[in-house]
């Protein structure tokens, strides 16, 4: 399987475009845990707000979890292991 990040510059009104690739597990799995907790601390801050929309965010981040513990098998121990 080919997991890879991407990074994208995306000029103002513009078509993203993409710079570089990076394979390098490690920092898949960095930016795999740094994806979760932003989708999580999203999720929290708009409980008070809409709790209806915070329980959607919520599971957009369980989905999350569940997707890079299929693409970055070998990362078992890290928090987004299905639980």
């Amino acid at each position: 399987m080919n997991v890879m990040l991407a990074i994208l510059y995306a000029p103002e009104g513009h078509k993203p475009l993409s710079i570089a690739r990076v394979y390098d597990r490690d920092l898949l799995s960095v930016a795999a845990e740094k994806a979760i907790r932003e989708a999580e601390a999203s999720a929290s801050e708009l409980m008070e707000s809409d709790p209806t929309l915070a329980a959607v965010q919520f599971e957009e981040a369980a989905k999350l979890r569940r997707v890079f513990s299929l693409l970055l098998p070998s990362a078992g121990s890290r928090p987004y292991a299905i639980v």
